[in-house]
């Protein structure tokens, strides 16, 4: 890549030693996840190990070792000492403070989801859902002024007699009493059992519709062979091995009476085979998340939604078997005109051999199945893009958007009093950035050193602009006077004391930025030690009332919840730095309001602006930033910062009280308020 600096600003800053490292740790680590991982064809390969970075370098002793007999017993001992030795040595080549750092964490964590207090955590659960009898006979007798039936269906195939009994009658077990079970028979002649059972209950129950179908066409053609015998104005998916909580279809219809919805959809949760009581995970889903969709099928169960969206976006389609459901949810939801989320687990989905929410691998198809059905929706809305799995789950996806054309980024740093670490900052743009239709704006909010200064003078005299506040002017206002005057159609913002992590950041922000629905775009910010700063933030928590950062001191290349910090997706709100806007957009919202002053406040009331309009706000977690020291550290008086803080809290409750009371629409109601992800009865 060429160089944006000349050979003035090179010099000074090699001559201060403040060159951007080429071969960063963390720069290796984040470009191995964030792009040049993939999925390894192990077909034909005998020894996997020698892919593994834990078993990788094997001595010829352990080789021939694997070729015995009793390998099978020592295994488990080598893959431990093995895992031990490997990840002691990357412990100890750590710098003391940041090994510290990341053990605390780590302990901290598994103490809190420790298995007593998980099993503990999962009775009190199973109690608090636990349907009495007045609440039943109350939604019993509940009146809908909507015309509402709905058609449950379920594809039968194999269907052992517990799991098909268990389906049946959770079905016959729901307070709403305005149902069919469509059940289509696709088993094979050595399981003639499926038919009698269902034949059993269907006699007794004649809501309970049986058809044998003439042959097993796999999930799709079975699934669409039920709906063609359906006569419900909805239609709720079920899979023939899982169970409905007995408010499931209730809870979906009042949804739909109160809100109009056309597509619903509940929490779930998953137990393993032979007990309820058994959970392996509670999962808790965000409000409609259309950039989480993308990434992974977070909506999976229960889905009820209007019969009259199969007839305008059709039904499902054979070529996506495996991942059949994610692609017949990202055709409905961005077809339907609303989306509701019952914030509730309504569905219970069983874990057992067979079954893909046990194993990926028991149904390999599904992974090229899901990309592809990501792909095809994306293309359907004028969207070119490529998909990949991400590192930690190959159903877990990131996308990389073609872009039509580069347009010209601005980058603001904003800059007080730092010149060191703006040099680094420069380095590091220069040396791992890919994309070079940028321009950078030093925003100097009053330097007063003599180095900085100097530097500063350097810069402006070498062909960088730089911007001074003026007296009058807070730091809204004199962001909103540099950004009226750039000629580039997308701004980012950043601090001086930023160092940039990966070589495709900027086009993984503007990849986004340029669709039309989406009004702020931002990134993860981690510290020196590459713990997180922030990942976007949860409004109505925190000890302000307003925001909590997500992931805060969590390391960098943590999952997160389900995974969220592999994929792109959703967040209420984003602080300034790291964040993306197109110029066009911003001028619609107004700019920053120039009543806040803190940067942390103006990228939220910002985010909350522009989902006032009905834009999103995105977290691309594939763009990482280490910001070295506190932003804009020393521009104000310490004096004054308490007072500043709370004239800005105070706008800010005042102006978003009831969205801040309402809470966080991607943080389920029924997680803990200290922002951790973690389930709270």
């Amino acid at each position: 890549m060429d160089s944006f600096l000349n050979q003035d600003i090179t010099e000074w800053i090699e001559q201060r030693q403040l060159t951007a490292e080429d071969e960063l740790k963390m720069v290796a680590d984040v470009r191995l996840f964030a792009s040049d991982w993939e999925i390894k064809d192990f077909s034909g390969i005998a020894d996997k190990d020698s892919y593994n970075p834990l078993y990788a370098g094997q001595s010829e002793r352990v080789k021939a070792l694997k070729t015995k007999p009793y390998w099978k017993f020592i295994n488990p001992i080598y893959r431990l000492y093995a895992n031990v030795k490997v990840r002691s040595i990357l412990f100890f080549r750590m710098d003391k403070k940041t090994a510290f750092v990341k053990l605390k964490n780590k302990i901290a964590v598994k103490w809190k989801n420790r298995k007593t207090v998980i099993m503990r955590r999962n009775r009190r659960f199973l109690k608090g859902i636990e349907l009495f009898a007045e609440e039943r006979k109350e939604q019993e007798q509940t009146v809908f002024s909507k015309d509402i039936k709905i058609s449950v269906i379920v594809p039968l195939y194999n269907t052992p007699e517990r799991f098909l009994r268990d389906m049946i009658e959770s079905v016959q077990a729901q307070t709403f009493a305005n149902w069919e079970l469509c059940l289509g028979d696709g088993s094979d002649e050595a399981h003639p059992d499926v038919e009698w059972i269902a034949w059993e209950y269907g006699a007794k129950d004649k809501r309970i519709v049986y058809r044998r179908l003439e042959k097993n066409e796999g999930i799709s053609g079975n699934t669409n062979a039920c709906l063609a015998f359906a006569t419900g104005n909805y239609v709720a998916l079920m899979d023939h091995d899982d169970m409905l909580h007995p408010s499931a279809l209730f809870k979906c219809a009042t949804e739909i009476e109160k809100n109009n919805a056309e597509f619903v959809y509940t929490d779930e949760m998953t137990f393993q085979r032979d007990s309820i009581k058994k959970i392996v995970t509670l999962h808790f889903k965000p409000a409609y998340s259309p950039q989480n969709l993308n990434g992974v099928n977070y909506i999976t169960h229960l889905i009820v939604f209007k019969k009259s969206l199969l007839d305008q976006n059709g039904v499902y389609n054979d070529a996506y078997d495996g991942s059949q459901d994610h692609d017949m949810i990202l055709r409905l939801t961005t077809a339907a005109a609303k989306v509701s989320h019952v914030p509730e687990i309504l569905y219970f989905w069983r874990v057992h051999p067979e079954s893909v929410s046990a194993d990926i691998s028991a149904k390999p198809y599904a992974i090229d199945a899901g990309r592809r059905a990501v792909h095809d929706n994306e293309a359907r809305l004028g969207r070119e893009a490529e998909i990949h799995s991400s590192c930690i789950c190959a159903t877990h996806y990131r996308l990389e958007y073609v872009l039509p054309e580069e347009p010209e980024i601005s980058i603001v740093v904003m800059h007080f009093n730092a010149a060191k670490p703006l040099a680094r900052f420069l380095s590091s743009l220069d040396k791992r950035t890919k994309y070079r239709h940028f321009k950078v704006v030093i925003a100097d909010c009053g330097s007063t050193e003599t180095e900085a200064s100097d530097f500063l003078s350097l810069l402006s005299k070498n062909g960088i602009t730089v911007v001074k506040k003026e007296k009058e002017e807070n730091l809204p206002q004199f962001l909103n006077r540099i950004v009226q005057d750039l000629p580039t159609p997308y701004v980012t913002f950043l601090d001086a004391a930023t160092e940039i992590m990966d070589e495709l950041w900027l086009s993984r922000l503007v990849q986004y930025e340029m669709q039309p629905d989406i009004g702020l775009t931002g990134s993860r910010l981690t510290d020196a030690y590459g713990m997180v700063e922030e990942a976007g933030y949860i409004i109505g928590l925190g000890e302000d009332g307003i925001a909590l950062p997500i992931e805060h001191k969590n390391n960098y290349s943590a999952p997160g919840y389900m995974g969220r910090m592999y994929y792109a997706h959703n967040v209420s709100a984003l602080s300034l730095f790291g964040a993306m806007v197109s110029k066009e957009k911003w001028e619609t919202v107004g700019g920053l309001c120039e009543a806040l002053t803190d940067p942390a406040y103006l990228g939220i009331d910002l985010s909350l602006r522009f989902r006032a309009k009905g834009m999103q706000v995105v977290l691309n977690p594939y763009v990482i930033q280490t910001i070295t020291k506190q932003p804009l550290e020393g521009m104000f008086p310490e004096n004054t910062s308490q007072l500043r803080l709370e004239r800005d809290q105070s706008f800010m409750k005042k102006n978003w009280g009831e969205v801040l009371a309402a809470g966080d629409p991607y943080y389920n109601p029924h997680l803990n308020h200290d922002g951790s992800f973690t389930f709270e009865m």
